[in-house]
């Protein structure tokens, strides 16, 4: 092996300059604070590899629903209760779905699964409701990845707050269903 390393010192060289730079500017941002405290991360679920499982009856089954996964702590400071509706913001836009308190979940990071809000023709998956995750995530070109242009979509910062019910049903204010499905 050490005929093939090339380098004067023969050792292997992995902390890129380019890359050393981008994990001290991920360092020093540190994701999450101010208006948005929270670490909003996805979420991959049984029976829902991406959306394209949403329109099966018989992975559907079981009354599943989409919902934030968060710690009880931060539930608690967000006035949510099991089962209450939030309302996630992001610089980039907003979605409601129910909360599901966890201790699984780090406090300071929450996780919303990706795959749910359809619109359109899927009958199903339309009808099981949610929430396009990808409303939450930026998509101005600046906003990429700086090394790979990969979108951002975990880690994003996020505020959660309790969504007033103007019934025992339904948010004051649903998601915006001019904005195009999850697909």
């Amino acid at each position: 092996m050490q005929d093939r390393l090339r380098h004067s010192d023969r050792r292997v060289h992995v902390a890129d300059a380019e890359a050393m730079g981008e994990i001290d500017r991920l360092e020093q941002s540190n994701g999450a604070g101010g208006d948005f405290p929270l670490s909003m991360i996805g979420l991959r679920e049984l029976r829902s590899h991406n959306s394209w499982m949403h329109n099966s009856p018989l992975l559907m089954r079981g009354g599943r629903t989409h919902s934030l996964r968060i710690h009880p702590d931060d539930a608690a400071a967000a006035g949510l209760a099991d089962g209450a509706v939030a309302r996630i913001t992001s610089a980039s836009g907003s979605v409601e779905v129910p909360v599901t308190l966890t201790d699984e979940m780090t406090p300071g990071t929450v996780a919303l699964p990706h795959g749910w809000g359809h619109r359109g023709g899927w009958k199903l998956a339309a009808g099981a409701g949610g929430a396009n995750v990808n409303q939450l995530a930026p998509s101005a070109p600046e906003s990429l990845e700086h090394l790979a242009g990969m979108a951002h979509l975990n880690g994003i910062p996020v505020r959660v707050e309790a969504v007033a019910m103007t019934d025992a049903s339904e948010p004051a204010a649903a998601a915006d269903p001019a904005v195009p499905a999850q697909v």
